[in-house]
């Protein structure tokens, strides 16, 4: 009776064992966020001319938390480029790493953006993600403030 329980118990350890394992090597913490945002300006020729809804599938590991657009009166291009921040400190603090999306000229409507980023206290929501998703990248910048 002894040796199922031992052997029940050493399955158990060793499956736990395997699953933390997997755990940390699918999901390792972000360290450096700096490094992080970096590899994705790097890498921007993968995300030049496409949607941004890819860069946001890209990131696994950490998403944007606060989000500023820069609007213009200009009616072909009222919306040049947009500033994102992966920490909940307002985007204009200091020691905080910004990616600055630069947008392909659209003359699509911003008053809801601009109505969402005010409401919602320039956090990174659904309705800031819907709305920016189907926008074509241009240019990507990283920069630590």
């Amino acid at each position: 009776m002894v040796t199922p329980v031992k052997l029940l118990l050493s399955a158990f350890l060793l499956f736990l064992n395997i699953f933390v394992k997997s755990q940390e090597s699918s999901g390792k913490a972000i360290t450096d966020t700096l490094t992080y945002a970096k590899r994705f300006e790097t890498n921007k020729e993968k995300y030049i001319g496409k949607r941004f809804s890819l860069l946001l599938k890209d990131m696994i590991q950490m998403q944007f938390k606060k989000v500023k657009s820069e609007f213009r009166e200009d009616t072909n291009n009222p919306l040049p480029s947009t500033s994102f921040s992966f920490s909940d400190k307002d985007i204009n603090s200091e020691n905080n790493v910004i990616m600055i999306i630069k947008w392909k000229p659209d003359n699509t409507a911003t008053t809801p953006l601009e109505f969402f980023e005010q409401e919602h206290n320039y956090r990174f929501t659904p309705n800031e993600k819907n709305f920016l998703e189907k926008m074509i990248v241009i240019d990507i910048t990283v920069y630590k403030s």
